[in-house]
C-alpha cells in the first residue's frame, strides 16, 4: 500500500498509476471501516477478547486467541494487497480471502501455541523446600543461599507442572549455576538437599 504525506492509500486506476485527488485518495481508517474489512476487524477485535478472558481466568492465551487475530491480521493484509494493486471485485474475492484467512489462521494459531507450550510450559503451582523429592533433576538458578558455602537454590517441575524451588548445597562447596543436579538427601534440619554435581 502506498501512503501519501497524510497516511492516506492511494488508489490506482487500471494501468497501475496513481490519478491523484481527495476522489481518489481514501484515509486508513476510511479503508479499514469498508465492508469487506470489517469481518477481518472483528476476527481481530474477538481474538483480543478472548485472549483477555484466559487472563481473567488466570490462563495463558490459547490457539483460538491467537489463530483469530492472525486470520484478521492476514484478511486485512490481503485486501490491502488488493487494494494496492487496483483489483477491485472485493464481492467475488471475499470468499477466497476469508476462507484462506481463516486457514492460515488456524495454522500459525495451532503452531504457535504448541511451540509456547513445548518452551515455556505452564506454571501450575508453586512449592518451596518440600522433602520427597530424592532422586530428581534439578537446575541450579541461584548459587549463594546465606554464608554457607557451596548453597544455593534449584528448580524442578514436575509431571504436575507445580514448580518446586529448593534449597541445595554441595558436598564440594561448588554449585554450577544453571547446570542440571541431581537431588540426594534431605536435611530437615538445615531443610536443604544434598547435591550430586557430577
Amino acid at each position: 500500500m502506498r501512503f501519501g504525506a497524510r497516511w492516506s492509500f492511494c488508489h490506482s486506476d487500471r494501468d497501475g498509476i496513481c490519478a491523484g485527488g481527495s476522489a481518489n485518495t481514501v484515509s486508513y481508517f476510511e479503508f479499514l471501516a469498508r465492508w469487506y474489512n470489517l469481518p477481518f476487524l472483528a476476527l481481530v477485535l474477538a481474538g483480543f477478547a478472548a485472549g483477555l478472558a484466559a487472563r481473567l481466568r488466570r490462563r495463558r492465551a490459547t490457539a483460538l486467541s491467537t489463530g483469530l487475530i492472525a486470520a484478521g491480521i492476514v484478511g486485512l493484509t490481503w485486501n490491502g494487497a488488493l487494494h494496492d494493486l487496483g483489483l477491485n471485485g472485493y464481492a467475488t474475492r471475499f470468499p477466497v480471502v476469508l476462507a484462506s484467512s481463516a486457514l492460515i489462521g488456524v495454522f500459525i494459531g495451532i503452531t504457535l501455541d504448541r511451540a509456547r507450550r513445548r518452551l515455556f510450559p505452564a506454571v501450575e503451582g508453586l512449592a518451596f523446600t518440600v522433602p520427597g523429592l530424592e532422586g530428581s533433576l534439578a537446575r541450579v538458578v541461584s548459587r549463594e543461599v546465606g554464608t554457607e558455602p557451596g548453597s544455593g537454590r534449584a528448580q524442578w517441575r514436575d509431571e504436575d507442572g507445580v514448580m518446586h524451588v529448593v534449597r541445595v548445597h554441595a558436598a564440594d562447596e561448588s554449585l554450577p549455576f544453571g547446570r542440571e543436579v541431581r537431588l540426594l538427601t534431605f536435611d530437615s534440619g538445615g531443610r536443604s538437599y544434598l547435591v550430586d554435581t557430577a
